[in-house]
């Protein structure tokens, strides 16, 4: 008998004190953000998708996702190479789960190694930047947040990339 008054003593305490405990309406919260994909291009030969590349991978946290990339502008060479250009696409991730999205945009530098600049399309390439989350739906309706990436595409049709910063979600 002792116990159940303990029990419920407590559960009264721990209901009377949920409003003080709850977060404050309107707080946000700040998580690491990690999304490592591996992306096909729309090459003519292969076609895999309808975008500039396709992809899939994990977002750590929030699981497996979907990625599409539209080029929006290239320009270059840069100043001092004959083989480095400034690149800026956007690009939405959609998680499989749910079919929640992100929307980032990146801006980077995309460097093709040695003579690899006469081969042929699809061609080794190495490029790195940063992104801007621009919007979200879902789990990520409101999200803010930017970061780095890293890229590296094989000669042929695969390209991965590493993208980590912060997710700010309401």
């Amino acid at each position: 008998m002792r116990r159940a008054v303990a029990i419920a003593g407590i559960t009264i305490l721990v209901s009377a004190m949920g409003p003080v405990l709850a977060p404050a309406a309107g707080a946000k919260t700040t998580v690491a953000f990690q999304f490592t994909v591996k992306y096909t291009s729309g090459v003519p030969a292969s076609k895999p998708c309808d975008h500039f590349q396709c992809g899939e991978g994990t977002v750590v946290g929030f699981g497996d996702a979907t990625s599409t990339v539209e080029l929006t502008s290239v320009s270059g060479p840069i100043a001092g190479t004959t083989s480095c250009f400034l690149v800026t696409v956007d690009e939405t991730i959609t998680l499989t789960s749910d079919g929640s999205t992100l929307r980032l945009e990146e801006d980077g530098t995309a460097c093709l190694p040695g003579n690899s600049i006469t081969a042929p399309f699809p061609l080794p390439v190495d490029a790195d930047g940063t992104f801007t989350v621009k919007r979200g739906t879902g789990v990520f309706q409101g999200a803010k947040g930017s970061g780095t990436f890293e890229c590296t595409m094989a000669a042929g049709d695969q390209q991965h990339c590493a993208f980590s910063g912060t997710l700010t979600l309401p």
